[in-house]
């Protein structure tokens, strides 16, 4: 498998299709609750992003946010889905990198892409 590159998190760049993204054997016992638990941090990452947009305590936004990221970034080491871990890991890098201004956008579009790439995993099985 060839890692793909997902530095564009980092400078509102492209990204690799995420329809494309490769799904471990023997994953479909694991599909439903990786699903649901990084749909369930996706919705929090967005509601705490907007908070942190709306400048709504954003010391604490943050660190809840990288909690969210480093979660999500676990859970798919944990289950296979390199791809997704590494993606995480430039999200993590892009979100200390961006300014405050910037971040929102760009967890924003993590999120999105993260959403694509799951529904299109759930579609596989």
């Amino acid at each position: 498998m060839k890692a793909k590159d997902f530095s564009g998190i980092r400078n509102n760049g492209p990204l690799p299709n995420p329809q494309e993204m490769e799904m471990p054997e023997d994953f479909s016992d694991l599909l439903d609750d990786y699903v649901e638990s990084t749909n369930s941090s996706l919705d929090e990452l967005e509601q705490v992003t907007l908070a942190y947009e709306a400048a709504n305590d954003r010391e604490g936004n943050a660190v809840t946010i990288r909690r969210i990221i480093h979660k999500i970034k676990g859970e798919s080491a944990m289950v296979g889905i390199d791809e997704m871990s590494d993606f995480c890991h430039q999200a993590e890098f892009a979100f200390e990198e961006l300014t405050e201004d910037k971040r929102p956008d760009m967890l924003l579009r993590f999120k999105d892409w993260t959403c694509t790439a799951l529904h299109n995993l759930a579609e596989r099985i």
